[in-house]
């Protein structure tokens, strides 16, 4: 019971987080497109795109040993990313746990070995933020 309502209470804060980074991407692409007389009137250009992971490289899989299959379980941590403009990573936080500590920290270890693609906005490389989820299977 306590399990479930640690991932309760981690996905609210998940959602809360995901809300108030979406609002913020929101009001920052309104700016822009109030300031460029580029924009289409959709608020955005052409060329924009949100921050991704990079698919054209290999991104490291989760170390999930025999041993930490058997005391941490299994299941899903979805990390969020924030992606600077240089493709470079800037934080890491954990959107949703697992329930396991073990798993959640392989997560982070794992995304932070991982490539990214900046958001582009109004055709300029700029900050962004992209959700990964890493699932541990027995």
């Amino acid at each position: 019971m306590k399990r479930k309502l640690v991932t309760i209470t981690a996905a609210a804060v998940a959602i809360l987080l995901c809300q108030g980074a979406i609002a913020e991407t929101t009001d920052q692409d309104a700016a822009a497109a109030n300031a460029s007389p580029a924009a289409s009137p959709s608020g955005s250009t052409a060329g924009d795109r949100p921050a991704s992971v990079d698919e054209d490289r290999p991104q490291p899989s989760p170390r999930f040993s025999a041993a930490m299959k058997n005391s941490a379980g299994t299941g899903t941590v979805v990390v969020m990313v924030q992606v600077g403009p240089d493709d470079k990573a800037k934080s890491f936080h954990v959107m949703m746990s697992s329930g396991s500590k073990a798993l959640d920290d392989e997560a982070i270890r794992t995304v932070k070995g991982w490539s990214y693609k900046s958001a582009i906005k109004n055709g300029t490389p700029s900050d962004g933020y992209v959700q990964v989820p890493i699932s541990f299977n027995k």
